[in-house]
Order: C-alpha cells, then structure tokens, then sequence
C-alpha cells in the first residue's frame, strides 16, 4: 500500500513498517491516540495482524478495516509471542515504558520490536534508555522527520530489568487537593484534579436549584470520575459515564463503588452506543487528539451531548479559554451561556 497520502509522518513510517511482502509474519501493532489510523482507507496486511489499543474508537475502526485487535489498557498477558512488534510510542513516557517493557516480553526468538516517534516525543531518550536497560544495541535512525529504532529480543530476561513504568498496571491511591481517588498511569491528568473540572463543580449546585429535576446524568469524558462523584448527593435514578480510555473506565468503576454509587460506566467513542436522553450533561473534553489540538473533536462532543439531551436538558461545558467552544455550540444548541471564567477555563450552559 502506498503511504504517500498519509500526512501523519509517523504513522506513514508505521504503515511502511506493517506493509505486507512476500515473508510476511504475524505481527502486533501497539496503537494509542497519538496515531490517526481514522485517516486510513485500508490497513495493510491486515491479516497477519493483531493490533492491541487502550482506545475504544481505534479499536472499532480497526476492527472495520479487517484488522483483530484487542481492547484492553495495554494488558499483554493475553498475547503470545510474536516475529514482529510495531510501536509508536505514546505520548505519556510512563505508558511508553510499559508497553515496550512488554514488547520485548512477548517477541520470539530472533523476534523484533520497532519503536517510531519524532523528536518532540523522546524517542531517541528512550530508545537509548532502552539499550542501556536490556543491554541492547541502539541503532536509532533518523527517517524524514521522525526517528526509528530496532530491538532484537534480549538473550536473557530478568524481573530487574525494566524500564520505570511506576507499576503501570495497577490502579493506586491517589490524593490531591485533600480528595482521596482510585488512579493509575494512562488515564489523562491521573495524579490530580483537573482544574476545569474543578471549576465545572462549582457551578453545578445553583444549576440544580433552579432545575425542575434531575433524575439522569450523564458524564460524557469521564476520566476517573470526579465530575460524576460532585452529584454524589443527588437523588438522581440514573448515572452513566463514559470514556474512549478502557484504563479511565475501570478508575471510574472503583471510585464509584467506593462511594456507594451506581453508574452505569461504558467504554465508548464519545457515547456514540449510548441511547436516551438525560437531564444534565457533564463534560470536560479533550482538545487534543493524539498530540495536535483539534476543533473536530470539540464539536464531536457537542454533537454528542446534543444528540442526548432532551428540550429541557442543561449540558454544562468546561473548556480552555482558547478553545472557541461558542462558535461551534450553535450547531447543536439553541442557548450557550457562559457561567464562568477563571484560571484559563471557560464553563459554559448549553440548552436545546
């Protein structure tokens, strides 16, 4: 398959790197957001690969493309070993170690694991850290504008030998700002409070008063709960969170149980196997799409809260004060309010 319409010069490399010959092995693709592969017509050499990815929309549009792919916060228990192991590294340095902790885990013998990012990302850092920890040669290469390296399987393979990774696969006891919560590495902002969201709470108790009912609300983004777990309080009959990260679902999952809340918690492309209406609308959204900022993504998230929300429904956004969240709302809402500016955050009411 040709690459040459592929803008993302990373995934480019990738594609190159999966591109079927005549000895083709089974191969696994490590994929996270920092990949666009919603620009790809066809994936090649579809068939002798399995992709594994922490993110529900890629993992659906794989799976469109005839591609096997698992959905899973990075867990490669579930794998066998593999000839061949493809990984753009993801933008998080902790993820990053984890998965190529794995990687070399699960390559046969004479297998190879091929790393791919640009500058901005530390590849060449971390494969020289790669080398160093597992005792391997560092052959970085520069391609165009992005940076490549090959890693045989090391002859032996100890418990020491890893990359810190602040023990990625498990969720921890996290506090900040005086709040206790369930976390772990891989869920966006996992060490703290997110300031918007934080911002977002504070309005939301005039919101309520002056509602008729609240009976339904839905958290759309979720990360590892704290808009949801600001209604806690509430007699609401029903909760729903959601997020495209499997690793921010199961965060999610604990901190609710451990306040006594039932949500209903669903990993999802921006809830688009959600059906019904709520009352209220909670969402923080991303801004960024893999590492380029993206005004596609705001309005795919209005579009969503939109199409949930009822004639009487209140979806209360938070934004960065550069995102221009106004001029894309009245597409999809009647009224946008803005409740709130401080600290670099906009909130705003957004009614049908």
């Amino acid at each position: 398959m040709s690459t040459s319409g592929v803008k993302d010069h990373n995934l480019s490399l990738v594609l190159q790197q999966l591109s079927p010959g005549a000895d083709m092995q089974p191969t696994l693709w490590v994929v996270d957001e920092s990949l666009p592969v919603e620009s790809l017509m066809t994936v090649p050499g579809a068939a002798a690969l399995t992709a594994m990815t922490n993110r529900y929309d890629i993992h659906a549009d794989l799976q469109s493309k005839g591609v096997t792919t698992l959905l899973s916060d990075f867990d490669f228990s579930q794998l066998g070993e593999f000839p061949s192991i493809v990984y753009r590294v993801s933008k998080e340095k902790l993820v990053a170690h984890h998965c190529i902790n794995q990687a070399l885990r699960h390559l046969s013998h004479d297998g190879v694991l091929t790393i791919i990012g640009g500058k901005q990302d530390g590849l060449k850092s971390i494969a020289k850290n790669t080398a160093k920890t597992y005792g391997l040669k560092n052959n970085t290469r520069k391609v165009g504008n992005s940076y490549l390296a090959n890693f045989n399987r090391p002859v032996s393979l100890t418990d020491k030998q890893l990359l810190p990774d602040n023990d990625y696969g498990q969720l921890r006891q996290v506090q900040h700002k005086n709040v206790t919560f369930y976390s772990k590495p891989g869920v966006f902002g996992w060490e703290k409070i997110d300031r918007g969201s934080e911002l977002l709470t504070t309005v939301l108790p005039t919101i309520q008063r002056y509602m008729k009912s609240v009976n339904s609300v839905l958290d759309l983004g979720c990360g590892w709960g704290y808009l949801m777990l600001a209604t806690k309080e509430w007699d609401v009959e029903t909760r729903c969170a959601t997020d495209n990260n499997v690793a921010a679902i199961d965060a999610a999952q604990r901190n609710f149980a451990g306040h006594g809340l039932t949500v209903d918690c669903v990993a999802d492309d921006c809830a688009g196997n959600i059906r019904g209406r709520f009352d209220m609308i909670l969402c923080n959204p991303p801004f960024h799409q893999g590492f380029a900022v993206s005004d596609t993504l705001t309005e795919k998230f209005l579009a969503a809260a939109s199409r949930l929300s009822r004639r009487s429904t209140r979806a209360i956004f938070v934004v960065n004060q550069f995102v221009p969240l106004e001029k894309h709302a009245g597409k999809y809402f009647s009224q946008c309010r803005l409740l709130l500016a401080e600290d670099g955050f906009c909130v705003y009411e957004l009614r049908p």
